[in-house]
This record gives C-alpha cells, sequence and structure tokens, in this order.
C-alpha cells in the first residue's frame, strides 16, 4: 500500500532532523530483531527521592550538546531504517504532545525532543541521544492508560537525560568520544562509505546489545520520578512492567526485549523503595479520555 501524502509529510518533518540516513547506510538484517529541568509539576526534587543514582545533570566528558544531537540523528536514522514510523499522523502527534509535556518537567526540557511510534507488533521501546525517542506499535497497545505510556515515555527520556546511549556508543570506538563524534559528522554528508558502516554497526550492536543494567534500573527510577512530576500515577511504568512480566519470555515479540533488559520481576523490586516514597507526594492526573481516542480506538 501506497504511503498517504499526509504520511509523507509527517515522515518529512521527523526525518528532516535525520541527515545520517542515507542509501549508504546498509540496516539489513537489524529490523527482524525489533520484537530507549524544571521543578515545575508537582514540585517533586528527582535528586530527593530518588538516592543512589548520580548526579542529574551529569555529562558525560568532552562531547558539546550539539555533537550528542548529531550523534543521536544517526541513532534514530538506524532506528528508522529497522522499522518505519506508523501510518498516523494524529497518532504520531498524541504521542509527541505527551512526551513533550512529561519532558518539560525534566532536567533539559529544551532539547529538540521528538517521538514516534514504530510500526512493528514488536514490544519495545528505543531512545537515541539528543532528545529522540522511540515506542513500538506492539507495546503501545498492550498499554490500558496514558500514565502508563507516559512512564515508558520517561523512562526512554531518563536515558538521553543520563546520556546513557553516549557512553555506550562510544565504547565501540577506539578513539573513545572524539572518534564518535568524528564518525557522526562525517557520515552526516554521506562522503565516507567506510566510516558509515562502522558507525551503523556501532549502532546496531549497541541497540542489539542493550544498555548496562544499572543503567535500566537508573531510568526506571528517573522516569517513574519524572512521570509523577508531570501528574501522572507514578505506577504507570510499573504496570507495564507487570504486563510485560505475563509475557512468555520465548514469544518472539519480546526477544529483543528480553535480552537488553534485565527482567520485568527485577526491575519491579528495584522501583519499589522509589515508588513506596512517592505514593504519598502526587497529585495524579488521568487523562484517559484522550488515550482512549488516540490508542484505544486504533485496537
Amino acid at each position: 500500500m501506497k504511503t498517504s501524502i499526509r504520511a509523507r509529510l509527517m515522515l518529512a518533518v521527523l526525518l528532516s532532523a535525520l541527515p545520517g540516513m542515507t542509501a549508504a547506510l546498509d540496516i539489513g538484517g537489524f529490523g527482524s530483531l525489533l520484537g530507549g529541568g524544571s521543578d515545575s509539576g508537582n514540585g517533586i526534587d528527582i535528586g530527593q527521592v530518588v538516592s543512589g543514582i548520580g548526579d542529574i545533570g551529569r555529562t558525560v566528558t568532552g562531547i558539546s550538546e550539539e555533537e550528542e544531537i548529531e550523534i543521536g540523528r544517526n541513532a534514530a536514522a538506524v532506528l528508522l531504517g529497522a522499522a518505519k514510523p506508523v501510518d498516523d499522523p494524529a497518532l504520531q502527534r498524541y504521542i509527541n504532545k505527551v512526551g513533550r509535556w512529561v519532558v518539560s518537567q525534566s532536567e533539559r526540557p529544551d532539547l529538540p525532543w521528538r517521538f514516534c511510534v514504530l510500526d512493528t507488533p514488536h514490544l519495545n521501546a528505543f531512545a537515541s541521544p539528543g532528545g529522540y525517542v522511540f515506542i513500538t506499535r506492539g507495546l503501545l497497545q498492550t498499554m490500558s492508560s496514558e500514565s502508563e505510556l507516559a512512564g515508558v515515555l520517561a523512562h526512554e527520556a531518563a536515558h538521553v537525560l543520563q546520556k546513557h546511549h553516549v557512553k555506550a556508543i562510544t565504547s565501540f570506538s577506539s578513539s573513545g568520544v572524539s572518534g564518535i563524534v568524528k564518525l557522526a559528522s562525517q557520515t552526516s554528508g554521506a562522503q565516507d562509505n567506510f566510516m558509515a558502516t562502522e558507525l551503523v554497526n556501532g549502532l546496531k550492536d549497541m541497540y542489539l546489545r542493550g544498555l548496562d543494567k544499572e543503567d535500566e534500573y537508573e531510568a526506571d527510577r528517573m522516569g517513574v520520578v519524572i512521570a509523577a512530576r508531570a501528574g501522572y500515577d507514578p505506577y504507570g511504568l510499573a504496570s507495564v512492567l507487570q504486563t510485560l512480566d505475563s509475557v512468555n519470555p520465548d514469544d518472539d515479540s519480546v526477544s529483543l526485549m528480553f535480552k537488553t533488559h534485565p527482567t520485568p520481576f527485577a526491575r519491579l523490586d528495584e522501583l519499589t523503595p522509589v515508588l513506596d516514597q512517592l505514593d504519598d507526594s502526587v497529585s495524579q492526573v488521568e487523562p484517559d479520555k484522550r488515550f482512549n481516542t488516540s490508542v484505544m480506538a486504533q485496537r
């Protein structure tokens, strides 16, 4: 089926920030495995509630925000080469509305945040440096509330805030941060196929191996607090983890998720102390009318 004009416009807007996505980047084989501010809101201090996760504003030495965004463009291109966006502009607008409200409560609200639903039945979510966040159609369809969606988007945003992917990406470059920045900037012009291939292979490897499990636990803890600051039920992410825990681990739909993340049970166990602190401090907002219109009605 040909992509509609509206969908092409939507995709063009998204890809306008992804100059690294060219024919020189061989994505083959990765797609089959797709199956990661202000003190406003509720006035919740992440640093006060979440202990032992380090400084909220910590940085990776030697990389500027502009360089981080450049690396993120290339990483996002890899994900978009593996699975196209869902052909539903209204849904994509809705996801961006929720996502941008959530990250407005974070420590980096001014990043060029973009959110996208990928058209794959597998259950997963991804992020790339600089503010790109993706959730799969399969995972979205398991959700029953906007708080669940906000919890997952906040988890992925926390990876961006803490630059978890930048640390992971630089691990495959022998020249460290400076090397990966050079790769990203050169492939943006698609002028060096060898370097483009090296970068893409490194990015694919990162998404296939996943992040350090401690990074996942940290993103869970930060994510529930950020979602709570945005007025959502902090148990939204926990609800998603409970759903994932009920899925047969041998099911193809969760193969990559379970390969690259700690078990849902372990993540829930790590979250419990934070949720206990948040339980009595959050005024919950549950705007599920628009969730039902945007998501539930499409099932």
